[in-house]
């Protein structure tokens, strides 16, 4: 809810990262370029909002929810059987929990629900490498999540989750960029992207290996949803994904990146970079004018230094944009000395005007870097046809509910 007391709008806007493409407004979040409309949206899902709605337990640590029972009356080990039973059996009916006193599952049926995400629609790829999810949430608005097949086996997957309907940050060749900034996402829906596509079908956790927060949104402006849905995901009476197995990907929001180290979380860092300079990375994310190369390149070696975990660095080529020998150059100069990993990512295809470089051109520009010393590796876009790759999640999201 929004606060009415001035003082605690200004304590907000303190808090917040000054971002330059974001407008405040009533403490919350509006893109500039699409301010009218994403403001008449906030309008209407703070109302949704403002409505009483069940606590969701998938947004509930496990001593929390122990915690809650305990007032109610009940043992806190219940917790942990109903934890199963959603995060293992992948039940969302409390009534079907049999191992409940039925007075109990009446209980939670009248206080509690699980897994706010409803599959709208789902989408194969041609090759049945990737699964994108659009996902509905209570108050009707579209996210999008990613389950995308690590071998031919289908035995292993990886899901890609979004963090906000929409995002502020405005990178000029992302697809989500066109929404604007309508909401971020609380816990129990960003967990909850991950049980509708681990147990769609046929489906079970078991193949689930890694989580990576590189969806709709910026993770690090949503701060506190995002951490506390990492531990949820992490713990090993939920879904039991190790840290090290998960990544949150940003696209600097320097003061957030050095408050993440401070959580001793042994989670991948990854800095979606996209150019070797400021003049040309401030054109590819405004974001850039707020907190330049420089201050990011710092707080990662800060990052490595504090956690002794290696970083990833993001870098999506765009041909005749950031794909030039003398920007593999840069780009092997600046990041010397750095523990990172280089993911280069060749622009999907999209309405827009950007595009990938030839193949010829990707191989060169892998090639400069790691005779620079660099690990470096091209990354596999999968589910292109079906526009779930990166920077494509708002091309198929259709909904009258929050775009035009």
């Amino acid at each position: 809810m929004v606060q009415k007391s001035g003082h605690r709008h200004r304590d907000r806007r303190e808090r917040l990262p000054d971002i330059l493409s974001i407008h405040m407004r009533n403490g919350r979040i509006f893109h500039r370029a699409s301010r009218k409309k994403c403001a008449g949206e906030a309008i209407r899902t703070e109302k949704i909002m403002s409505e009483a709605r069940k606590t969701d337990i998938c947004g509930l640590e496990l001593n929390e929810f122990e915690a809650l029972l305990k007032q109610d009356g009940e043992k806190p080990f219940r917790a942990r059987q109903v934890y199963r039973w959603i995060f293992v059996e992948g039940e969302r009916d409390f009534e079907k929990m049999t191992d409940l006193p039925a007075a109990l599952r009446a209980k939670l049926a009248g206080k509690y629900e699980a897994s706010p995400c409803a599959i709208e629609r789902r989408s194969v790829s041609g090759d049945k490498m990737a699964v994108k999810y659009a996902l509905r949430l209570f108050d009707d608005n579209i996210v999008e999540a990613v389950k995308i097949y690590d071998g031919d086996e289908l035995d292993k997957y990886t899901v890609c989750v979004s963090t906000q309907v929409g995002c502020p940050v405005n990178c000029a060749f992302c697809q989500t960029a066109k929404m604007g900034f309508i909401r971020n996402l609380d816990a129990a829906e960003i967990v909850g992207q991950v049980i509708a596509a681990a147990f769609d079908g046929e489906g079970s956790p078991e193949g689930l290996s890694n989580i990576v927060y590189m969806g709709m949104g910026e993770p690090l402006l949503n701060y506190d949803s995002v951490v506390k849905s990492v531990r949820i995901i992490n713990s090993p009476d939920a879904l039991n994904i190790s840290m090290r197995k998960i990544t949150i990907s940003t696209a600097g929001v320097a003061p957030m990146m050095k408050k993440l180290m401070a959580e001793a979380m042994p989670l991948t860092l990854a800095l979606s970079l996209h150019a070797p300079d400021d003049a040309l990375r401030e054109k590819l994310v405004p974001l850039n004018k707020k907190y330049n190369i420089k201050t990011l390149i710092d707080t990662l070696k800060i990052y490595v230094e504090t956690t002794k975990r290696r970083v990833t660095i993001e870098y999506v080529l765009i041909d005749g944009v950031n794909d030039r020998k003398s920007d593999a150059r840069k780009l092997s100069e600046l990041l010397k000395g750095l523990m990172c990993h280089v993911n280069l990512i060749p622009m999907n295809k999209t309405e827009g005007k950007y595009a990938a470089p030839s193949r010829g051109k990707i191989s060169e520009f892998k090639n400069i870097l790691a005779a620079g010393g660099i690990n470096v590796t091209v990354r596999s876009s999968r589910g292109q046809d079906i526009n779930a790759a990166c920077g494509m999640l708002y091309k198929e999201l259709k909904s009258k509910k929050n775009i035009e």
